[in-house]
C-alpha cells in the first residue's frame, strides 16, 4: 500500500492555481496515469488550459465552477467531470477554494476510436 496525501504546503503555482503533481513522488510500481493535486484558491480562477490527454477531475473539497468549451457546470464535493482531449477548460472557485484530485492519461488508439 502507498498514499498521496494533498500538502498544501508543497504545491507550485502553474496555471494560476496550486498544483502538487504525483510524478515527484517515488512509487512502489509505476502507475498507468498520471495524477496531481490541484487547489484554486478562493475568488479566482485557473488559467485556461487545454491537453492532448483525457482528464477525469474530481473535486474533493469545495464548489468547483467548470467551464468548458463555452458551457458551465457546478460540481461540488463528490463529483467527477471527465475532459475529453482537445476540450479548453477553466477551472473556477467562489467563496471557498476547490481541491481537486485530477487524474490524466493519453488516450491509445484502440481507446479513442483511432485506427492504429
Amino acid at each position: 500500500m502507498q498514499t498521496f496525501t494533498l500538502d498544501e504546503s508543497q504545491l507550485s503555482q502553474e496555471y494560476g492555481i496550486g498544483i502538487g503533481r504525483w510524478e515527484d513522488h517515488p512509487k512502489k510500481q509505476p502507475l498507468p496515469f498520471d495524477a496531481m493535486w490541484c487547489r484554486v484558491p478562493a475568488h479566482s480562477e485557473s488559467a485556461p488550459d487545454e491537453h492532448p490527454e483525457v482528464e477525469l477531475a474530481v473535486v474533493v473539497g469545495g464548489t468547483a465552477v467548470f467551464c468548458v468549451d463555452g458551457a458551465e457546470v457546478t460540481a461540488g464535493p463528490g463529483t467527477a467531470v471527465l475532459l475529453s482531449p482537445g476540450e479548453r477548460h477553466v477551472i473556477k472557485a467562489a467563496e471557498e477554494p476547490v481541491r481537486i484530485l485530477s487524474v490524466y492519461w493519453l488516450p491509445s488508439a484502440a481507446g479513442s476510436g483511432e485506427a492504429g
